[in-house]
């Protein structure tokens, strides 16, 4: 099932993510989004709304990957237990 489903790859490290200060609940596969995300919305604090919309859909789209790789890993768990 592994082989079907495989994690992608960590963009940034767990040093890195210290550095900029991601909180534990975002240290996942999207991480980089995020961070890039923060840099934009921290460069741009009063309209960043419209100059980081392209950071707000990339990582939002990359945590809906995420969210339908875990639910086609378990789909897939359901059927190999036959339930």
């Amino acid at each position: 099932m592994a082989d079907r489903f495989p994690p992608p790859e960590m963009k940034v490290t767990r040093a890195e993510m210290d550095v900029a200060d991601v909180p534990y609940a975002f240290r996942d596969y999207c991480a980089h989004m995020w961070i890039d995300y923060k840099e934009c919305r921290t460069n741009n604090p009063v309209s960043w709304r419209k100059t980081c919309h392209h950071q707000v859909h990339g990582y939002n789209k990359c945590e809906y990957k995420e969210f339908k790789r875990r639910v086609a890993i378990a789909i897939e768990e359901k059927r190999r237990r036959g339930l």
